[in-house]
């Protein structure tokens, strides 16, 4: 019986790597892995003996860890990857729409900027239309004033002639 005991101990025997009782989940792509590995090695302690895998079973349970903690980093990395390509399209999309919003802000500039300088050569063309109207009616009015003054002068005279002939013919009518 103590054959038995020993051959059902060492087939009870459990490799792991790490922490001693510490539970982890594996990935199913390396649990199924682990599942054929295992198969194997069991068909070769049946067929060699236990010794044949006792070496190579601490290695091959500290490489199926490893592979699941790498499955599981990659995991978290596309999964990081995917968040980061969803705000960088975002980024993408807000950017695209703020650069449109800068051309129509820009277009709406340009279009303001040519309105005022068309107003402002209005304003600059009516101020000289008006300068030269301006002008054109100080000529008049001092041409009218001069006209006034000769008006002015030739009535002063008449009114002289006038008193002369006057006091002529007061003069003839008294003589």
């Amino acid at each position: 019986m103590s054959d038995m005991e020993t051959d059902e101990e060492k087939k009870d025997e459990v490799y792991s790597s790490g922490e001693e009782g510490a539970q982890t989940v594996m990935s199913e792509r390396v649990s199924n892995m682990a599942n054929s590995i295992y198969s194997e090695f069991e068909r070769m302690i049946q067929k060699y003996d236990q010794d044949v895998v006792s070496g190579l079973m601490p290695l091959m349970v500290s490489v199926l860890e490893q592979l699941d903690s790498a499955y599981s980093d990659n995991n978290e990395q596309l999964l990081e990857l995917e968040m980061l390509s969803d705000d960088n399209e975002q980024l993408i999309t807000q950017y695209e729409r703020e650069k449109q919003l800068r051309k129509l802000a820009e277009k709406r500039y340009l279009e303001i900027e040519d309105q005022v300088e068309a107003d402002q050569r209005n304003v600059e063309n009516n101020i000289d239309a008006l300068t030269h109207e301006n002008k054109g009616l100080e000529n008049r009015v001092k041409s009218y004033q001069d006209h006034v003054e000769r008006l002015e002068e030739r009535i002063s005279e008449m009114k002289r002639q006038y008193d002369s002939l006057h006091n002529r013919h007061t003069e003839v009518i008294q003589s």
